[in-house]
């Protein structure tokens, strides 16, 4: 029996990674739109303010967004516009994180109904809260698309493994209409029902996802997945290859190494763990061979099922089985349709939350299982030894990059707000134009104001008069088309405020440009970051005329610096 002590030291534990997670999310998380957020967030807002029409904004919800209908997301941001009349960023970061918490509680009250005792858990939340997949939490559209498909997804599997199935078919409509991959969410409940031989209410959920489905996909052009289809036909190992990559991801320890060196781990990682789960797999699946086809008449020793199932375990293995059954078709339609963008996409940080959820889901299926105890306890203790290496692992590998980016963005915004370049566009393109004209009428409008952050630190930076002495072997290489300026003493630092800047300015334009530490390249794996920052400035970036070019240095509160030197773009 667990003392009083122990479950409250235990219990702390649970909570320890989603404390650390939310407050990454509070510290980090900016109020800027970046790349892909304009178009389902201050876009569709222009055209809703704009429509009178009721049919108008219900086309407007269901429009699709590249290969995605994010109406989901756009729920979240019309409810919290109605409520304020404002567009905001990190309330959006904020929404997408409750999702994930709804996740959480999904597989808590799945899992305590279960004949194991409540601390196997603590695994959990170490997987799920990981800093690897930042750019989920941390990039809106990313965090208003995989967060709310990946809870509506269990959510539905959680319901239909309670026989609520009205309401998992709701939900799975839902996932549906949070992302493109919710729609395997009918795949996964089909093989539920199958297994359970529910052959009525198959039929039911099939009609209900051929409806879903074939509305998502009204409209929608092939986003050049045909070309994907000959990139397998010519490079069929990079999919077999990545569709273990994607499953493993969770092991990309190494983020700012080569994608060969971060991938080979992954790729490990995931082939290990699919042996079991394909185990699994066939154990759930045997029973109903047997019953179907009587078949196969005798079952080797290591594939017999449990004696029969109390409804608790049963019930959590079809919520466990449902969940599996879309991550693995998942990882198969990414692995295929992905790889011609480069292999670095099956570990992406915004694909990392389905490699979370994989392992959390092989875990959950094993610890649950009717295994001997003490060989339950030595996988527990494998598992959050191993869980909780990977959770600190990504805070001192991931979290410098996340501070960087931070402060990317803030600079960035300065320079959308100013000189109409910045927040994801080639500047002075068809594309930054668009921005530009789009977030010049949110801030007209008052829907959106830009953070005040930059403006305080170009203040600051104006006042910059002194040149740079020569000890600080800060060096300048001039190309045919960029300056590229290198700091050998510059340090990356996880402070939200602390960064070094180049600056291009003079008295009618200021240019803010986020200065990025140098990448290790020594032996050490365990190094992500070497002393010393550089950027390169192109000439395109910069409207004719004289600047000064200088280097702004942000630490503890105070602003360092100086002028570099006098330049001229033609």
């Amino acid at each position: 029996m667990v003392t009083s002590n122990k479950k409250i030291l235990v219990g702390s534990a649970m909570v320890l990674p989603v404390l650390v997670w939310m407050f990454v999310i509070l510290y980090y998380s900016v109020n800027v739109p970046w790349y892909d957020d304009f178009d389902p967030f201050p876009d569709f807002l222009r055209h809703w303010i704009a429509n009178d029409s009721f049919f108008d904004n219900v086309k407007l919800l269901f429009k699709p967004n590249n290969e995605h209908r994010m109406v989901i997301g756009k729920l979240v941001t019309l409810l919290y516009f109605k409520l304020t009349g404002t567009l905001n960023f990190t309330f959006l970061h904020i929404a997408g994180a409750c999702f994930t918490l709804g996740t959480l509680t999904l597989f808590w009250l799945a899992f305590k109904k279960n004949n194991v005792k409540w601390w196997y858990f603590l695994p959990v939340p170490f997987l799920l809260f990981q800093l690897q997949y930042h750019l989920v939490f941390l990039w809106a559209i990313c965090s208003l698309q995989h967060q709310p498909v990946i809870f509506f997804v269990c959510l539905s599997m959680f319901l239909l493994s309670r026989n609520r199935f009205g309401w998992a078919v709701f939900a799975g409509l839902c996932a549906t209409y949070a992302m493109s991959n919710g729609i395997f969410v009918w795949v996964a409940g089909a093989v539920v029902l199958v297994l359970r031989t529910s052959y009525r209410q198959l039929l039911l959920w099939l009609l209900a996802g051929v409806i879903a489905v074939g509305f998502y996909f009204y409209g929608l052009s092939a986003q050049g997945n045909e070309s994907s289809m000959a990139f397998f036909i010519k490079y069929p190992h990079l999919s077999v290859l990545g569709f273990f990559a994607f499953l493993g991801g969770l092991f990309d320890l190494f983020p700012e190494k080569s994608i060969f060196a971060r991938s080979v781990l992954p790729v490990l990682m995931g082939f290990t763990v699919m042996i079991w789960i394909a185990t699994w797999l066939l154990r759930q699946i045997i029973p109903w061979l047997k019953i179907t086809l009587n078949w196969p008449r005798t079952i080797p020793a290591w594939l017999k099922t449990d004696s029969p199932q109390q409804n608790e375990t049963k019930s959590l293995n079809e919520f466990l089985l449902g969940i599996l059954v879309f991550l693995l078709v998942n990882a198969f339609v990414i692995g295929l349709l992905r790889p011609r963008f480069g292999f670095f996409v099956m570990i992406v940080s915004n694909y990392k939350m389905y490699p979370a959820l994989f392992l959390i889901v092989a875990y959950a299926v094993f610890i649950t299982s009717s295994v001997r105890e003490n060989i339950r306890q030595r996988v527990f203790l494998l598992s959050i030894t191993l869980s909780i290496g990977i959770w600190v692992m990504s805070i001192f590998t991931y979290l410098p990059g996340i501070a960087e980016r931070r402060k990317y963005l803030l600079v960035n915004a300065f320079n959308q707000e100013h000189e109409a370049f910045g927040l994801g566009h080639v500047p002075f393109s068809e594309g930054a134009r668009y921005v530009d004209v789009l977030m010049k009428n949110m801030v007209d409008s008052g829907v959106y104001k830009y953070p005040l952050e930059p403006s305080v630190l170009a203040k600051k930076a104006f006042a910059i008069t002194t040149s740079i002495s020569d000890g600080e072997k800060i060096s300048i290489t001039t190309s045919d088309n960029s300056f590229l300026i290198n700091d050998p003493e510059g340090e990356i630092s996880w402070n939200r405020y602390d960064g070094e800047y180049a600056f291009v300015r003079n008295s009618q334009r200021f240019y803010f440009f986020k200065m990025t530490a140098h990448k290790y390249t020594g032996r050490n794996p365990f190094r992500q970051y070497d002393t010393g920052s550089g950027v390169e400035i192109p000439f395109a970036t910069l409207k004719p005329g004289e600047y000064d070019l200088g280097i702004a240095k942000v630490l503890k509160g105070k602003t360092t610096g100086g002028v570099l030197k006098r330049i001229t773009i033609p």
